[in-house]
């Protein structure tokens, strides 16, 4: 069955939408890019890190104990989002996401609070997301 020029003026439109919905279910389907990892041997007196050209400052203020709040601060020149997420390797710790929002000089800061694991582990990953650019940073809380 041949369709008229009317069916096709009709279906056009469809067709566009249901090939752009299915490249964006590509598009969002694709591997992410790889975390870069990031050593940082004392994260109280911070640490830098080259991302996409720009220089990434990082640390924290405040104890690295669990279930005691501390605060991640990120200096991001131009960055529009900064987030943090903390894992376990090979532990479910629930979800530990932050969103850090800018201070009044721009500094990206968040107030995090990290669950006790049942297990007494205390290495942690953090994974901070930059406009969409991860870095990681291994690193212990300290003993109660």
């Amino acid at each position: 069955m041949a369709l008229n020029r009317r069916q096709l003026f009709l279906a056009a439109p469809w067709l566009a939408i249901g090939l752009i919905v299915a490249l964006l279910a590509f598009w969002q389907m694709r591997a992410p890019e790889p975390a870069r990892a990031v050593q940082c041997p004392d994260l109280h007196q911070g640490c830098s890190v080259r991302l996409d050209g720009r220089d990434i400052a990082l640390g924290v203020d405040g104890e690295l104990r669990v279930l005691k709040p501390f605060q991640v601060w990120v200096k991001a020149p131009g960055a529009r989002a900064v987030q943090a997420q903390f894992t376990m390797a090979g532990m479910d710790m629930g979800f530990n996401l932050y969103t850090l929002r800018p201070d009044s000089a721009g500094v990206f800061r968040a107030r995090i609070v990290l669950p006790v694991c049942v297990s007494g582990r205390r290495d942690w990953l953090m994974s901070l997301e930059i406009d969409g650019r991860r870095i990681e940073l291994p690193f212990v809380t300290e003993l109660s």
